[in-house]
């Protein structure tokens, strides 16, 4: 399934412009005015386009960037969890189906709305790895890599983040 990698959106003269390209093509990013969300714009105002943006970015279409909607993707998945689960596409069975239902209601637009207007907690983390006496640095798919520089270690905005790392290498999370 095909998605937009997002590197900027912005709004000129009342239309919306994103600044992406397909991720299953090659050909470079390109800023292109959206028509469908210009209207939204126009037509339902701010409010009514940063939510239907953050939908796209919550079910999976719009990707990438660092921007309101991925810092409210993290509120939606690590501040607002039990008040998303009800809605979350990522249910199976009986609970997707009902998600796909609630996900349509005034309920799931105001809880987008107030994902998009709560602010990051501003405790961080990071992991300690007291078996070989170094803090975690940088993780990828298939590494972590050790530093014994606390200033260097990865800092993690959520601890359940951390919390994932910690018990992957018997580790512990600390408040950086």
């Amino acid at each position: 399934m095909s998605y937009e990698k997002v590197k900027s959106i912005s709004i000129e003269e009342n239309k919306v412009f994103i600044n992406s390209h397909s991720n299953n093509d090659t050909a470079p990013y390109s800023n292109v005015e959206y028509p469908y969300f210009s209207k939204i714009l126009q037509e339902k105002g701010l409010r009514e386009l940063d939510i239907s943006l953050l939908k796209e970015y919550e079910s999976g279409n719009l990707q990438g960037g660092i921007n309101k909607y991925t810092k409210a993707l993290e509120v939606l998945y690590y501040v607002l969890k039990e008040e998303y689960k009800p809605f979350s596409w990522r249910n199976e069975g009986e609970k997707y189906e009902k998600a796909k239902v609630l996900r349509e209601t005034q309920a799931f637009k105001d809880l987008l709305f107030k994902a998009l207007n709560t602010k990051l907690p501003k405790e961080r983390f990071i992991v300690f790895n007291s078996v070989n006496g170094y803090y975690v640095k940088k993780e990828t798919s298939r590494h972590i890599f050790y530093t014994n520089n606390k200033d260097e270690a990865k800092i993690y905005k959520f601890k359940e983040q951390a919390q994932r790392t910690a018990e992957h290498i018997r580790g512990e999370v600390v408040l950086k």
